[in-house]
């Protein structure tokens, strides 16, 4: 595999895409475009068929480039969602809005730590007047498209075989065509399926270097940096980093008091600051994790492919690891099931550091709240817990919410041979209604020793 670099890990985090090339002979990228050409115009667009219908397809994610790119952003062992897409812009056809992908049968909290991604092939050359993709670089870690859209816009152009690994988040959209030409890309989804526990790139120098993008976001930039080296707290990089991001009262005080007045970049930048002021900063995130809860939980409710739990107090906690993990078993215990909810997501947030909350998280999966119980089966997915096993298969077999049964059965392929308890469970899911349902169980039998 050709892993990234640092500098290449660090502009990754810092924009959300990372540009490889699948160097395969020009007459390779081709015969995708050809075969591709020839599907759409006497079938139609084959959706998640599109592997089986062009089968070297499989080659150009199988390129030494293209893994070596994924396994540094998603570790290894990463897997290959069951959704993927191939998109035609044809000629004169009009530019689309910017936007964020959904998750397919799933409405997953758009976190910032790097769990999924996506890959966009291009089989030929693409030039500015074909309608390429467009990315706004740094857009990733926002949810409102008037703060992305203040970003400039990228064009991926490039020649054939030009793969690029975007993060999941970063709005994009496909320019108008203007050319005379078909544009294809193939886009395919992956998977983190174990949480880091050291550099999964080519890391010589574990020490952030600051970007010439300047110091929009740098808590959020180093704190994700951190934890892709496998460090699971924002404090543990020393005294001397955390007096160089020391808080303040005001932001204590006014995270979200003023919310109103604050930019989304300046929330999440205060959320991320208070993550290293210890116990003082954990109460703070705490008690206005509360108030955004409560305020937002209609709007959340409202919009389309959006969690509850998506909070921004949520993410400083997450960059706090295990010392926030006592104050959210507090939460997983409340009486208003928004607040479950959100401490069920964030403690998947923390991952492996929350792994002393694995009993308190497998009562969650009792929960009346279907929102509970979908956060609580993604967080001991992250936790990898064997202990989860038959519950998971419990919702698997019984729970009548598909992107509940969607996450139990990720989460039992996260687990992997030690949830060999799961197999006739996933079997039986085999036969679910659910598309998505059916090919993560797919999945999570293919990582069991089982038979």
């Amino acid at each position: 595999m050709i892993l990234l670099s640092d500098s290449q890990m660090q502009q990754f985090i810092v924009n959300g895409y990372v540009i490889v090339k699948a160097d395969f002979p020009a007459a390779f990228h081709e015969s995708v475009r050809a075969q591709a050409e020839a599907i759409f115009s006497s079938k139609g667009n084959p959706g998640n068929d599109i592997l089986p219908a062009i089968p070297q397809l499989e080659e150009v994610f199988s390129h030494p480039a293209v893994t070596g790119a994924l396994t540094s952003i998603l570790g290894p062992g990463y897997a290959m969602h069951p959704h993927r897409h191939c998109h035609l812009t044809p000629p004169q056809q009009s530019a689309q809005h910017h936007h964020q992908d959904s998750y397919e049968a799933d409405q997953n909290v758009r976190h910032h730590r790097t769990r999924w991604a996506m890959a966009f092939y291009y089989p030929q050359d693409v030039t500015a007047e074909m309608g390429p993709t467009s990315v706004l670089p740094a857009s990733q870690y926002y949810t409102s498209r008037i703060e992305a859209e203040k970003f400039d816009e990228a064009l991926l152009c490039g020649d054939a075989g030009s793969v690029t690994i975007v993060h999941y988040d970063l709005w994009h959209r496909a320019t108008t065509n203007r050319s005379n030409h078909n544009r294809f890309m193939m886009k395919f989804l992956f998977c983190r399926m174990q949480e880091p526990t050291a550099p999964s790139w080519d890391c010589s120098n574990p020490a952030w270097r600051e970007t010439a993008e300047g110091d929009q976001l740098s808590q959020l930039w180093h704190s994700l940096w951190n934890w892709h080296q496998g460090n699971g707290s924002s404090r543990e990089n020393g005294k001397e980093e955390d007096e160089k991001f020391n808080s303040t009262v005001d932001d204590r005080r006014n995270l979200y008091v003023e919310s109103g007045a604050l930019s989304e970049g300046d929330q999440l930048e205060r959320a991320y600051r208070l993550s290293r002021q210890g116990q003082e900063g954990t109460k703070a995130l705490m008690e206005n994790l509360a108030a955004e809860a409560a305020s937002l939980l209609e709007a959340n409710l409202a919009a389309q492919h959006t969690n509850p739990s998506q909070l921004s107090a949520g993410f400083g906690l997450s960059a706090q690891g295990a010392c926030a993990v006592p104050f959210l078993l507090k939460h997983l215990e409340s009486r208003q099931w928004p607040l479950r909810a959100a401490a069920a997501d964030i403690l998947g947030d923390i991952g492996l550091p929350a792994s002393n909350a694995v009993p308190f998280l497998l009562d969650s999966l009792e929960d009346d709240s279907s929102w509970v119980r979908r956060n609580a089966a993604e967080a001991l997915g992250n936790i990898a817990s064997p202990e989860a096993v038959n519950s998971l298969s419990g919702l698997l077999d019984q729970d009548n919410c598909h992107f509940v049964r969607h996450n139990a059965a990720l989460a039992l392929a996260k687990v992997g041979p030690q949830a060999d308890a799961a197999f006739p469970a996933l079997q039986k899911a085999l036969s679910d209604e659910n598309l998505y349902v059916r090919g993560n169980a797919r999945l999570a039998l293919a990582r069991l020793d089982a038979p």
